[in-house]
């Protein structure tokens, strides 16, 4: 399940941005109201996405922005501000942050740009995942690569019902079992 972090140091706008993502997606939310707490819950947690506020004590968007770029991870980050500048929103923009967003905001476009995050997430996991298929070797364990996501992916597709995936596939519900768990899998005919 994808996750996001919102970081807020304001309490309404965590409750308003929790209820926001909780009606109007699937994803999972954590929030905190404490900016200095984010290293500590990135120590613990990958998130997808991070939502955060660029004027908070102790530690602001910005400052977010660039300890998840410094330390090259995989979170995008989403800026929000009741202080919208042509200038922060430039320099945010040019140091990676996903979208630059202005409060007040309408739901619409919060949830429109955490919706395009996520989808840019999951196509950036394919990529990984897909790449590697083509890095692995020799030829046998590149094609044990490539079966392991594609039945993933078929699974997750059809709500993990193994029957029907054997349907779709022609595969055994064993081979596919075992293609969905063992990450150590030999070559099947």
């Amino acid at each position: 399940m994808q996750r996001i972090l919102v970081v807020d140091d304001e309490p309404h706008m965590l409750k308003l941005m929790e209820r926001i993502i909780t009606e109007k997606t699937t994803f999972h939310i954590d929030c905190t109201s404490t900016p200095l707490e984010v290293p500590d819950m990135l120590a613990r947690t990958t998130y997808d996405l991070i939502v955060t506020d660029l004027k908070m004590p102790g530690m602001d968007g910005m400052d977010i922005l660039h300890y998840v770029n410094d330390r090259d991870r995989w979170e995008k980050v989403i800026i929000m501000t009741a202080f919208g500048s042509m200038e922060k929103a430039l320099e945010a923009l040019s140091s990676g942050v996903f979208d630059y967003i202005t409060k007040p905001f309408k739901k619409e476009q919060i949830i429109f740009t955490i919706n395009r995050a996520m989808r840019w997430q999951s196509i950036k996991r394919e990529m990984l995942q897909m790449s590697r298929a083509f890095d692995s070797e020799p030829y046998e364990r590149a094609t044990e690569v490539f079966k392991r996501e594609y039945v993933r992916r078929l699974l997750e597709k059809h709500d993990n019902d193994h029957g029907a995936v054997a349907r779709k596939t022609g595969l055994s519900e064993e081979i596919i079992a075992r293609l969905a768990t063992d990450e150590s899998a030999e070559t099947d005919s």
